[in-house]
């Protein structure tokens, strides 16, 4: 069985074009060269699944034309990934139930503090004008299963925190992170798509710059990987003629089609 892994965003927590820059990437006029804030929608017929709700959520799911959600995916807890919480209130308030999202305990310990509004709601006053969210810890690396789709957590080493990917059958998405524990790599064995963190050439301490992800390509043996959470510093053009065969810059829109 087939499905589709369409980036929402490929960009770092600023964005490109970021606010008050006049570099030439801020100013180009190739889309590739866009990127809101990372997230990822994995889909069939039937599923429909988010990775991650940032700030730029409302105008990705609606240029994507995503009309059904059956659960959400979090990665980790910063700003660029979690701040647009709030806009899942749509599809709660279409589907009249309360809408699964999974992330590591602390993550949803995080999110239980941080938005209490949302969880302190216990008698309803507020109807549907506040999103509906169960939610849920994943426990260790045990696979999830969200209608057609199996999801496998992939934990990562982000900077001196945490982060999680996912890998849903022969994809994996990995952005926002600096090394992949040795714990994860048999998780990772079989790939033929990989969506990778590849901030930019230069190294940074809390994500894997070109080459550090071009090296866990090598390692892992994925036929085709693309770079994700790419700065202002990336333009398309230039940069994709300077990367090896098999290894692509994402853009926002990007389909990925993968095999359960």
């Amino acid at each position: 069985m087939d499905f589709t892994l369409t980036l929402l965003g490929t960009g770092t927590s600023h964005g490109v074009p970021m606010i008050g820059c006049d570099c030439p990437v801020c100013h180009s006029t190739d889309p590739r060269d866009r990127h809101l804030r990372a997230a990822a929608w994995v889909h069939t017929d039937d599923t429909s699944v988010l990775i991650d709700v940032g700030p730029d959520l409302r105008e990705q799911v609606i240029r994507q034309h995503v009309m059904r959600v059956d659960a959400v995916f979090l990665t980790h807890t910063h700003a660029d990934h979690l701040h647009g919480i709030d806009d899942l209130r749509g599809f709660t308030r279409l589907c009249r139930q309360a809408l699964p999202l999974y992330a590591r305990k602390h993550d949803t310990d995080f999110i239980r503090n941080h938005f209490d509004y949302i969880f302190n709601d216990h008698d309803f006053k507020h109807g549907w004008f506040i999103p509906r969210i169960e939610l849920r810890d994943l426990d260790g690396q045990d696979l999830i299963r969200v209608g057609a789709l199996p999801i496998q957590p992939i934990p990562l080493v982000h900077g001196h925190g945490h982060a999680m990917g996912y890998r849903i059958g022969n994809v994996a998405y990995l952005t926002d992170c600096s090394a992949i524990p040795e714990s994860s790599y048999p998780l990772l064995q079989g790939l033929d798509a990989m969506v990778i963190d590849g901030l930019r050439w230069t190294p940074h301490y809390t994500h894997l710059c070109f080459e550090q992800a071009i090296a866990e390509a090598k390692r892992l043996q994925v036929p085709k990987t693309y770079l994700t959470h790419l700065t202002h510093d990336i333009a398309y053009a230039e940069n994709q003629a300077k990367l090896p065969p098999g290894v692509f810059l994402a853009y926002d829109g990007l389909d990925i089609t993968g095999t359960l």
